[in-house]
């Protein structure tokens, strides 16, 4: 029997959109909902024994704090977003929407926090953090809402709801329809993806790597999703395969994954708070807790 995963409301809703009953044991997988079909993909591939593909683009840890300083001293030029302008959610993520600016991309400051860059880009899409720098604000943002091991689906709701943001829907697997409606209205998402899959070239490539938080700021005419991924810093886009595999495969590698589509909102914390670990918990329970390279000192992608 097939289960999928939707978000969790506390108000009844519609019978296919049944909560599957969480598991507090991680050692324990959970049962994962069919991914979306998707008829121009070819098959996956059999898995073949598993890799941490950053095991083969290792980055010392030093560089990670150095860049980590020169951040807290001043914010480091934005990389330019290609093709914004073609991004279908473009035209409306300023008008009315509570988005004041494109989206940044903003790195990282050390291996685990990719859930706190990835929630300031879209503090800094609305405007706020003012008189912090990037490295300052993503810092503050862990250091209330997540830890050390990095951050589950329930502290990024709750990170939303601290800076206005209202998590209007959530999906333990990729949803093409939803996501595509949403990104037209001017939302956005941020999504748990397998760090191994999601980047540029990692197409057909092996699952198995850690759990890691990206943002989803838009769809071009061409069905391609724009990705601002704090592990790399930088933007790019990937075809609806690719983020369909990066986002589901996540419940075979590390017992979680999906996506949460946020808007602005503001308002009563409490009450977004509530409203977003309505949603939140459909992904699951664990945090990301970097590349397996890390016992190296390696570069590592964990949310």
């Amino acid at each position: 029997m097939t289960i999928s995963r939707v978000s969790n409301p506390r108000t009844v809703l519609p019978p296919e959109t049944q909560r599957v009953p969480e598991v507090q044991n991680q050692g324990v997988t959970q049962a994962r909902p069919d991914a979306e079909p998707v008829q121009e993909v070819a098959k996956t591939q059999a898995a073949e024994p598993l890799k941490d593909s950053y095991e083969e683009d290792p980055v010392s840890a030093a560089e990670w704090s150095a860049r980590a300083a020169a951040n807290g001293v001043q914010s480091p030029p934005q990389p330019a977003v290609v093709g914004v302008s073609e991004m279908e959610a473009a035209p409306s993520i300023t008008g009315g929407k509570g988005w004041t600016q494109p989206t940044p991309v903003i790195p990282q400051t050390d291996p685990t926090n990719c859930g706190p860059a990835t929630a300031a880009m879209l503090v800094r899409a609305a405007g706020g953090g003012q008189g912090q720098t990037d490295a300052e604000l993503v810092k503050g943002l862990e250091s209330k809402y997540a830890n050390s091991q990095g951050t589950t689906p329930d502290q990024m709701g709750d990170m939303l709801a601290g800076q206005g943001f209202e998590v209007t829907r959530g999906a333990s697997n990729f949803d093409r329809d939803a996501l595509n409606t949403a990104l037209a209205q001017g939302k956005k998402a941020v999504a748990l993806v397998d760090s191994n899959l999601i980047q540029p070239g990692a197409e057909g490539g092996k699952a198995g790597g850690s759990a890691h938080w990206v943002e989803i700021d838009g769809k071009d005419a061409q069905g391609h999703y724009r990705i601002n991924d704090s592990a790399s810093g930088k933007s790019y886009d990937v075809g609806l395969q690719q983020l369909t595999n990066a986002m589901n495969t996540g419940w075979d590698s590390f017992n979680g994954g999906g996506m949460l589509i946020v808007q602005p909102k503001g308002g009563d914390t409490a009450a977004l708070t509530h409203e977003n670990e309505n949603h939140s918990g459909t992904l699951g329970k664990t945090p990301g807790i970097g590349s397996k390279a890390s016992a190296a000192g390696t570069r590592e992608s964990g949310s």
